[in-house]
């Protein structure tokens, strides 16, 4: 291997590290290069790769009484505060837009896989919103005009319809909104012996990520075909981001790897509590605290 290949070589490892430490390959001559992934692999690697608390710098504190936060794509976030207010902020945490409704009782919960169709669920209400990217409203409907009675989960698919669990007929669905379904799982319970609270459901890679905090994170694929379930309890939330499941573990954020099933640590620019919440986007650290969220780049 001549210079030029090494340095190229080189370049590679640091831009795929984390995908390399758990893939096979090829030894080259070059014992240098070799040492440099062994030596990187031990280390706490993130999936945006900042390696340790210095390495990040905030950006901004919103003070903001917070009682949910999200993020999209584009390093939006996204805060529901007390209040029930949903308020849009910059990637540098500038407040671009704010939404509010009082009528549905509690906001519990908000999915912005498209940030040009963020879901809003109401569930005293089985009611679903849906805005746009000002958070204007777009769209409403009533899970009881679908026959539906008991609604907990629910998530926006990718070709923006919505997934949600039937509590009553132990099934995942995803529904439209003229009520039609358009995929269906299997009875969980009598099929697979699966009788699931889930309060939280995520579509990423045509793979749909159903959380209960009490079995476990099920998996089934975009026809709601049951695959397995990882052996994660006692998560309220959580990302997919390349082939990892990034979750927090009381004062820890962690990093599983969907394929070599390892859990690496993330390390992060303050000790944290149950109380925080922690998103992590591209270059973007978001930190929910009491009082504030907290934006980093790294």
């Amino acid at each position: 291997m001549n210079n030029g290949e090494f340095f190229t070589a080189l370049q590679k490892g640091i831009n795929s590290l984390f995908t390399s430490c758990y893939s096979q390959f090829t030894v080259h001559s070059s014992t240098l290069f070799l040492f440099f992934l062994v030596t990187s692999c031990s280390a706490k690697i993130t999936p945006t790769e900042p390696k340790d608390s210095s390495a990040y710098d905030l950006v901004k504190e919103i003070e903001v009484e917070a009682r949910l936060i999200t993020t999209d794509k584009l390093q939006q976030l996204y805060v529901v505060t007390q209040k029930n207010d949903v308020i849009k902020f910059s990637p540098e945490g500038k407040e671009l837009f704010r939404f509010t409704n009082n009528t549905l009782g509690e906001l519990t919960h908000i999915d912005v896989t498209n940030p040009f169709s963020v879901l809003l669920y109401y569930p005293d209400y089985l009611t679903v919103y849906t805005l746009d990217r000002t958070l204007n409203k777009t769209g409403e409907f009533n899970f009881l005009d679908l026959n539906l009675t008991s609604v907990e989960a629910v998530g926006m698919s990718n070709d923006n319809n919505v997934w949600l669990y039937d509590e009553v007929l132990y099934k995942i669905k995803k529904v439209n909104r003229s009520g039609e379904v358009l995929r269906e799982s299997e009875n969980l319970s009598t099929q697979f012996g699966l009788e699931i609270q889930p309060d939280f459901i995520l579509e990423r890679e045509n793979i749909l990520y159903v959380n209960d905090p009490t079995v476990g994170v099920v998996v089934f694929d975009i026809y709601g075909q049951y695959i397995k379930t990882i052996d994660l309890k006692n998560l309220t939330s959580f990302q997919i981001i390349d082939n990892q499941l990034i979750y927090q573990d009381q004062d820890q954020l962690k990093s599983f790897h969907l394929q070599s099933l390892a859990t690496q640590v993330i390390d992060l620019p303050q000790v944290i509590s149950d109380e925080f919440k922690v998103e992590i986007r591209k270059s973007k650290l978001f930190v929910m605290k009491k009082n504030k969220v907290g934006i980093y780049s790294f």
